[in-house]
Order: C-alpha cells, then sequence, then structure tokens
C-alpha cells in the first residue's frame, strides 16, 4: 500500500541541494520499508532508523545509514539544516523525535513533517510548532496533514513534550515473579501482553519436559518477556541457550538487558523475522506482529512461519500465539506436518506446530 504521508516526504527529500555544507536527517521506521527511493546519494543525508530491515534496504539503496533506538546524541546541538520526519505509531516515539529536532535543528532549521489525520498529526504539528516558535503551516491534502516549520527560538530541555522518559530502562510487572525490563517505544511496554502471557500458560502445560530441549529461539522477541517467562518453568529447565531475535532496535537493546539481568546464557541477533540465523533450535516461541507501521500486514505472520520450519529440529516443537481472526492454522498447514490448536480463548488462540 502506498503511504501517501512518506510520499510527501521523499519528494521533499529529492529537492535537498547538492551542497555539501549542508546537512540533514531522515528520522524513518518501518513506514518506509519497500518505499525508499533511489536516486538520493546526497552524503550530507543521514537516514536515522530504529529497524534493521529498513536500515538494510536504505545501506543497499547508497544511504548513509544508522541503525539504532533514534539515539540522536551524538549530533551536536543546533547542527542540522533539516530534519525529515513521516510520524511513528508510537506517541513516545513522536515526542522523543521532535524533542531532539528541536535540539539539533540550526536557528533558522527546518522540520519536514508529515502523517494521517487519524494518527494525531495535527496535533503533534501544533505542539512542535510552539516550542520552535513557528507558525504551523499545516497543510491538509486529502486524509494526509503535512507541515515545514521553522525554528526561532532557544532549545530548553524544561519545556519538552512529554516522551515517558523514552531513553529510560525500567522494571515492569512488579506484581509477578519476573525480573522484566521494559521501556517506551516498544510494542505493549508497559505490561506483560495477554497472547504471550497465554502461550507460556500452555507452554507449562502442554510442553513435554521428556523432550528435554536444549535450545530455545524467541522469534520476533521484543523486550524479551517469552524467553524470561519459559526460562522460569520446569519443563524448559534444560535449555542451555536462549537465542532472541527482532527488527527493532529498542526491543534488541532490552532483550539483551533482560538475559543478563536473569543470568540466562544465550545471544541477542538483529534479523527481519528470523531472516540471517543459521543455528537450529529445538523450541521456537512467537507472538508475531500483524503490523507494519499503521497498516495490518497478513504477510509477516508467513514470513515467521518460514522462519520456523528452517530454524526448528526435526523433532523440535513451535508454539504461535496470535488473534483469533489471523487464519495461522491454514498458512502453517503446508510448512509442518503437525498443527495442533492448544486452546482458542476467544481472543487469542496458541498453535503447536511440529515437522
Amino acid at each position: 500500500m502506498n503511504d501517501l504521508p512518506l510520499t510527501w516526504i521523499t519528494q521533499q527529500l529529492s529537492n535537498i541541494p547538492a551542497d555539501t555544507n549542508k546537512r540533514y536527517l531522515w528520522c524513518t521506521d518501518e513506514n518506509a520499508l519497500n518505499m525508499l527511493p533511489a536516486a538520493l546519494h546526497q552524503q550530507q543525508l543521514l537516514v536515522l532508523t530504529n529497524r534493521w530491515d529498513v536500515a538494510e534496504q536504505a545501506k543497499a539503496h547508497g544511504f548513509n545509514t544508522e541503525f539504532n533506538d533514534f539515539d540522536c546524541s551524538a549530533i551536536a546541538d543546533n547542527s542540522l539544516d533539516k530534519i525529515f520526519y513521516r510520524v511513528s505509531k508510537e506517541k513516545p516515539v513522536v515526542h522523543h523525535l521532535l524533542n531532539q529536532a528541536w535540539r539539533c535543528l540550526k536557528p533558522g532549521g527546518q522540520l519536514l513533517i508529515a502523517g494521517y489525520k487519524n494518527e494525531g498529526t495535527k496535533t503533534y504539528i501544533e505542539k512542535i510548532a510552539k516550542l520552535l516558535g513557528s507558525a504551523k503551516n499545516i497543510e491538509k491534502n486529502g486524509p494526509v496533514y503535512s507541515s515545514e516549520l521553522g525554528k526561532y527560538t532557544e532549545y530548553d530541555a524544561a519545556q519538552l513534550l512529554d516522551d515517558s522518559d523514552y531513553n529510560q530502562q525500567r522494571p515492569i510487572a512488579l506484581d509477578s515473579e519476573l525480573k522484566l525490563l521494559s521501556k517506551p517505544g516498544l510494542f505493549g511496554w508497559n505490561k506483560v501482553d495477554s497472547g504471550s502471557a497465554l502461550l507460556i500458560e500452555q507452554l507449562e502445560e502442554h510442553f513435554d519436559a521428556a523432550k528435554a530441549p536444549a535450545s530455545c529461539l524467541d522469534l520476533g522477541c521484543g523486550y524479551g518477556y517469552l524467553t524470561i517467562a519459559a526460562a522460569g518453568l520446569a519443563n524448559c529447565s534444560s535449555i542451555q541457550h536462549w537465542t532472541m531475535t527482532d527488527n527493532n532496535a529498542a526491543a534488541l537493546a532490552v532483550a539483551r538487558q533482560n538475559l543478563l539481568h536473569n543470568q540466562l546464557t544465550g545471544e541477542v541477533i538483529a534479523a527481519d523475522a528470523g531472516k540471517g540465523i543459521s543455528a537450529k533450535v529445538d523450541l521456537v516461541l512467537c507472538n508475531p506482529p500483524f503490523h507494519q507501521g499503521f497498516s495490518i500486514d497478513g504477510d509477516l505472520t508467513d514470513k515467521f512461519l518460514a522462519s520456523a520450519k528452517r530454524l526448528l529440529n526435526p523433532q523440535g516443537t513451535a508454539l504461535f500465539v496470535v488473534n483469533q481472526f489471523i487464519p495461522l492454522e491454514r498458512k502453517a498447514a503446508p510448512l509442518f506436518t503437525q498443527v495442533k490448536v492448544l486452546i482458542d480463548n476467544g481472543s487469542f488462540k496458541v498453535i503447536q506446530l511440529g515437522l
């Protein structure tokens, strides 16, 4: 699907002059996947993304690219001429990047921002315009709001938008025995996802400890709940090596800390739905996302299923939890000889897969 706000952003990017004395920043996330322009190779433009697959595509297109959790700390105050930003899904991410735009732009520099009406874009533009001391300059083109905002005020850390302490990892699930860290910007960052909790319940009840798995892959790990919760189960006590993988830079950083925090032996790998991982495992746990940015993307489930089949040992087991409307059984049938629904509670279903 064509993302109209991103189309507007890339049109503005195409107008960047070939002036090596200027510095530009493009902050982008999963919305840019498969929509990166091919003709923008200006070395003065840095693409900053928190998505591994977008970073890999941007590098392949010849962009100067950094992959991290939108960490702008290396960018000096008042140093950028323009920042380009298509608003993100998570409010703390948006507020974090708008705050950084205020800090990093030169006096008179510009923030070019766009998003759909139903994403809160108009409100975001109004908030950052006030901080920058700029006219709102809001343009509406169908469902898209966009604006070019100038910076005319001095950065003041006391007036920043509330980003929920975006950079700060903090304990969650304090009412449980789990030692879990998380942070804003991640899906369901400040709670235990009910679908993932249902998977752990089924793992504890149905997984045969006699199989004595030695390795586990948490596919699309997020902050690592499935790994940390599974590590505390008696029927997973034989697991000696835990692997966690995700496409999101924030998830990877927190997952690493959760491994250390719980003294587990394992590794955290940046990958797109497990792409590039080769080591096979005895157990795969997965709560696959079904959104690509703001849009539902059924192909994501297919990618996670294909990786589970490729990475599962012959006698291994994969457990998936998905929203009730995702036809995972049908999608899995051509790939696995065993497809068994362990539970369907009307909201989520947990499905056991075997080769």
